[in-house]
């Protein structure tokens, strides 16, 4: 990179950002003011279905939101994430535990150990591809507590916490962004009257691509620190415990570390089946790991008051990042309870459909983007979205199926970078690393996936891919 280059790019994020928390509740703000700003207006909903109907939209009594009335909705932005915010206390529990046991360091030191000067050339992507898969299949906010593995693993190779937050949070986060079986891309299907599970083909090859870039950017980023600590983002490696003494033995892997590894990644596998063929939800998830708790303190003969605290210990380091996502839901209750997120869709709706066929799928995934920037909760959208896009995709001669692509692609590819996000708010939580300094890692990236996504759309909307 040159010093100009160089130079342009450190003088773009010198800027000090504040915390997310600050963010969250200045886009509150910012929403606020547009309920007092903007035309209030309404799309008729189905009452059997939930659904938008198409073509019904009327502009409605105003209903600005006071900030005070914002903060009294917080309340309920809590109250709607219950199973969210007990699935996180679980997890985090799990990732305490399975920490504590000391069966992830043995795990890592033997894989540096074996691998020698190919640890990042060979791990890095290993476990890119790992979370990625797993994201993509099982696709849960959850696991951004593996963060916390990542953690681990930068000590032991001496990166920095941006490589942690690459390898464990974008990885997953991208898989899930495109995961040919995540829950989104269902429901989306199921709305537009797609069959569910249809068009998997296309929707791998997307996933591998948008993946492959994930490695590339992941394992470029950390060869290039190790060469050079200069480049870290955050201007200093991590360094291994000074006190621990399992780096300084020959590593060996046994039953205990197989066990406790299993653990972590077994229940998102038993879920992942589950949720396909039977349709289970959270409290499933949770029981798995509640199980994998218990198995791993079996695995390593912890001490039940041991357990127990460690457990809990975990559990309540997610206590702050439940609270953000509580904050973070207000967002999308002001827009809605304001009324002009119905205001926003319809007139969307009508810049894409005189855009003409060769842009409408690039135009759904845009303002799909645009409006995920603001209320990351893809669920939400789908009811309110899919439908108005249907009878434009129709008009135009998109296919259905481009139609559910675009609108995943665009409800996934901001949500590492949107502020919004509770998910990318707890994981600069638990690193340690400011919003700014992981803009500037992955801005860029964030780049480079919509031209991919822009592309593929492309091609597809062209062969008429249905």
């Amino acid at each position: 990179m040159s010093d100009t280059k160089k130079s342009f790019i450190d003088r773009l994020f010198s800027f000090n950002v504040p915390h997310v928390l600050v963010l969250i509740i200045g886009i509150i703000l910012i929403c606020c003011g547009l309920t007092y700003i903007l035309p209030a207006g309404l799309y008729d909903i189905d009452p059997k279905t939930g659904l938008v109907v198409a073509n019904s939209f009327h502009y409605v009594e105003p209903n600005p939101i006071s900030p005070w009335r914002a903060l009294v909705e917080v309340t309920n932005g809590v109250a709607s994430q219950g199973v969210i915010f007990a699935l996180l206390f679980i997890m985090g529990g799990l990732i305490y535990v399975v920490i504590d046991s000391g069966a992830v360091n043995s795990i890592i030191n033997y894989s540096v150990y074996k691998l020698e000067d190919r640890s990042i050339t060979v791990l890095v992507p290993v476990i890119v591809v790992l979370m990625s898969t797993i994201g993509a299949l099982a696709g849960q906010d959850s696991l951004v507590t593996f963060v916390l593995v990542g953690l681990l693993l930068v000590k032991k190779l001496r990166l920095d916490k941006i490589a942690a937050l690459s390898i464990f949070y974008l990885s997953y986060i991208t898989g899930q962004a495109a995961g040919p079986t995540v829950a989104i891309i269902l429901m989306a299907q199921e709305t537009a009257n797609v069959p569910p599970m249809s068009g998997l083909g296309a929707r791998l090859i997307v996933w591998a691509a948008l993946t492959a870039l994930c490695v590339f950017w992941t394992t470029r980023y950390c060869l290039r620190i190790k060469e050079d600590p200069s480049k870290s983002i955050l201007g200093y490696m991590e360094e291994p415990d000074a006190n621990d003494a399992s780096s300084k033995e020959v590593p060996t892997l046994g039953f205990k570390e197989i066990v406790t590894l299993s653990c972590m990644l077994v229940p998102f596998a038993f879920y992942a089946w589950g949720a396909a063929l039977y349709g289970w939800g959270f409290t499933q998830l949770i029981a798995f790991a509640m199980v994998a708790v218990l198995v791993v303190g079996a695995a390593n003969l912890m001490n039940p008051n041991k357990l127990a605290v460690t457990f809990l210990t975990g559990a309540s380091a997610m206590g702050g990042i439940c609270l953000m996502i509580g904050f973070a839901k207000v967002v999308g209750i002001v827009l809605t309870e304001g009324r002009i997120l119905h205001t926003i869709a319809y007139g969307a709706v009508t810049v894409i459909g005189g855009m003409g066929e060769a842009f409408i799928a690039s135009g759904i995934f845009l303002f799909t983007t645009f409006i995920n920037l603001l209320m990351p909760s893809g669920p939400a959208k789908v009811p309110m979205l899919i439908p108005l896009f249907v009878p434009v995709a129709d008009v135009l001669g998109i296919t259905r199926q481009v139609l559910c692509l675009a609108f995943q692609l665009g409800d996934g590819l901001t949500n590492f970078i949107t502020p919004v996000s509770a998910v990318l708010a707890a994981a600069l939580s638990m690193s340690g690393v400011d919003i700014r300094q992981w803009w500037r890692y992955v801005l860029p990236y964030t780049g480079w996936t919509f031209v991919i996504a822009i592309v593929a759309l492309t091609i597809l909307q062209y062969m008429g891919w249905s």
